[in-house]
Parts: structure tokens; C-alpha cells; sequence
């Protein structure tokens, strides 16, 4: 199971990186904590429009 594997060698292998170099990686950092943060402060301006109404 272990010894299926084509690659007999791993000399001259090669490594591609789709966004080396590039803003890629930095837009999708920020669309990734944009995303996560959007939904906390839409919900803590709810919970304290909540509050206000029946608190």
C-alpha cells in the first residue's frame, strides 16, 4: 500500500506556486477575514438592538 507510489526518485522534482510573487495571497487573506469578520459585528449590532428593545 505504501510502495504504490510512480515517483521513484524525487531528484529534479520541481515546485509550481500558483501566487509566488503576486497579490493573490494577500487578497485572499483579506476577502478570508473580511468574511469572518462581517457576521461577528453584524450580529454584535444586533444583539444590542435587541438588548435596547427589550433589555
Amino acid at each position: 500500500m505504501f510502495d504504490s507510489s510512480p515517483i521513484e526518485s524525487w531528484e529534479g522534482a520541481g515546485a509550481y506556486f500558483n501566487s509566488a510573487g503576486s497579490w493573490g495571497v494577500t487578497v485572499w487573506v483579506i476577502i478570508v477575514a473580511a468574511l469572518c469578520i462581517i457576521p461577528i459585528i453584524s450580529a454584535i449590532r444586533h444583539e444590542n438592538e435587541v438588548e435596547k428593545k427589550h433589555g
